[in-house]
């Protein structure tokens, strides 16, 4: 496959991924980078709104090689995201599990809407 500017693509990568983008994926050293760079950024976006998940999986979707890795990665960004709000919360562990059902909707999305995001792949 070619793409616009004339470079060869890989079968994975659809023609409209920018290069840059290409080269990230395919090296394992800037893709470990830039792994624990989306997730950190994601992380701290979700901090300030809900939507952050969505972005946080988004950003580990993007620097993923193939869309089952990308879903992956968003599933333990999900984790990830969980356990810092369950270790992060106030009256601490016991109480924030005891806070049935609305729990399950905080644990529910903190899994899901990354995992949701990281999606994206399958497009760019």
């Amino acid at each position: 496959m070619t793409r616009p500017d004339g470079e060869a693509g890989t079968a994975s990568d659809p023609s409209w991924t920018p290069a840059a983008l290409t080269a990230v994926r395919t090296d394992p050293r800037k893709r470990a980078v830039a792994l624990v760079v989306a997730a950190v950024v994601g992380l701290a976006v979700a901090w300030v709104h809900w939507l952050g998940l969505f972005v946080a999986g988004a950003l580990v979707g993007l620097v993923s090689r193939s869309l089952p890795r990308a879903v992956a990665w968003g599933l333990v960004v999900g984790a990830l995201a969980v356990a810092v709000t369950v270790l992060t919360h106030p009256t601490g562990v016991g109480e924030f599990l005891a806070l049935r059902p609305p729990v399950y909707v905080t644990i529910g999305a903190g899994l899901l809407a990354p995992a949701w995001g990281s999606l994206l792949r399958g497009v760019v």
